[in-house]
């Protein structure tokens, strides 16, 4: 209950702060290719059931993330145990997933022995560094990237600041010496602390880092999209070349934490967030996560947020935002967006557009931040729009006129066809 009251308090207070005018998602001005291997889920692939695998398949999911326990790993001092991890790893990588380990927290044996936990003391550092080589050894071409513990900055480490950039700094080096290829990632921090990731770079932490990752959990997608906005400033300041990762991101469809969403309302968060986030330039994107922590209204605590972050339900059956995941996963990655073409004039400036090209199939993704809108859209070729609450879709030709609200409309075609947009009166 602490946790959960301090995360609410938490978001509630950084929102309100943050809460300048509306984010202008279409920001940027240069060319983005969205990465291949853009999606990734948080807490999937650990079930032995193929059933799970047909659905990440289903879901275009590229990337699973877990978190690689110290203290399953090393439950005894100097004797390691990688075997509950390593059917995971071994079959992620025979069904063409990649592996984002989060490396983190403190074995029992450690916590009994200086009575606390999620800190290591400076006399236990080498035990940590043993033990992330010994992991990176194990695993070496199989685990795609490191992520050097989680949320540092929040509740999942319990010492001083300048103690943790220490700690990050030495694993990074050390899993750069255990393997040079390996991509290695640190942050892992909730929101944007601007000074904490100041202190990681002047402390040297950031050297030896492959990309910078960050959890912005926002009361809604224009939040988390501010968010990122801020740690894009902050890092060019402090001249990070690295990639940013979201390794985290999410919304609850219930409980009480203030960025619940409905689930009216669920796919189109997801569509707003994953779209603002793409067009940023983040190399990846994880979703928290794949499952609710019960099955549809079985949850025996209502009131607690973290029993519904999920996108389906642990029998499989689906949340209607699911399907937008799925479409924004199936038609983003390897597109290029470009905030500079034109499809329109004189569009009033609440309707925000996404134009997204491929070699495969062209995406168009927009919607109405202030009431509603009737536009006219017109191809030289056939196109689909689809339900990003279901997953239907229909096919029509030439041009539609439809009313632009706040829940995005999905369009994709193929070929060269250049949609057209005209603002038709009220």
């Amino acid at each position: 209950m602490i946790k959960k009251i301090f995360y609410g308090f938490l978001i509630l207070i950084f929102s309100s702060c943050s809460s300048a005018p509306a984010a202008k998602i279409n920001s940027s001005s240069d060319s983005i290719i969205i990465p291949d291997d853009f999606f990734g889920m948080v807490h999937a692939g650990k079930r032995d059931d193929d059933n799970e695998y047909k659905l990440l398949d289903e879901m275009e999911i590229k990337w699973l993330l877990q978190t690689f326990y110290w203290s399953d790993i090393e439950n005894e001092r100097g004797i390691y145990d990688f075997s509950g991890y390593d059917k995971f790893v071994d079959t992620a990588k025979q069904r063409g997933k990649k592996v984002f380990a989060t490396l983190a927290y403190s074995p029992k044996w450690m916590e009994n022995e200086i009575g606390k936990s999620r800190y290591i003391p400076k006399e236990y550092i080498p035990d940590f560094l043993n033990f992330i080589e010994a992991l990176v050894l194990h695993y070496k071409g199989k685990i795609d990237a490191f992520q050097i513990w989680n949320e540092p900055n929040f509740i999942f480490w319990h010492g001083k600041d300048k103690e943790f950039f220490n700690l990050s700094n030495l694993a990074a080096q050390r899993i750069r010496k255990t393997d040079p290829n390996a991509y290695i990632i640190g942050g892992g921090i909730f929101r944007v602390p601007k000074g904490f990731i100041k202190g990681m770079n002047n402390a040297g932490a950031l050297e030896n880092l492959d990309a910078f990752s960050y959890h912005p959990y926002a009361l809604t997608p224009q939040g988390s999209i501010r968010l990122q906005d801020k740690l894009k400033k902050i890092i060019t300041q402090i001249d990070f070349k690295g990639d940013i990762l979201i390794s985290e991101i999410g919304f609850p469809s219930g409980g009480w934490y203030p960025n619940k969403v409905s689930m009216k309302n669920y796919p189109s968060y997801v569509v707003k967030t994953i779209t603002g986030s793409a067009v940023r330039g983040a190399k990846a994107l994880f979703w928290y996560q794949l499952y609710d922590h019960y099955n549809f209204n079985e949850a025996p605590d209502k009131s607690n947020s973290e029993n519904y972050f999920g996108l389906v339900y642990p029998d499989y059956s689906r949340k209607n935002a699911s399907w937008a995941y799925e479409l924004c996963a199936r038609y983003l990655p390897g597109s290029s967006y470009n905030h500079d073409l034109q499809l329109n004039e004189n569009i009033p400036s609440s309707i925000k557009i996404f134009y997204f090209t491929n070699d495969k199939n062209n995406t168009l993704i927009l919607w109405n931040n202030l009431g509603k809108r009737k536009l006219k859209i017109s191809f030289s070729s056939d196109f689909t729009i689809h339900n990003i609450a279901t997953g239907d879709s229909a096919d029509y030709s030439n041009e539609i006129t439809v009313n632009i609200t706040n829940e995005p409309l999905f369009i994709t075609w193929q070929g060269s066809s250049i949609p057209r947009l005209s603002k038709l009166k009220q």
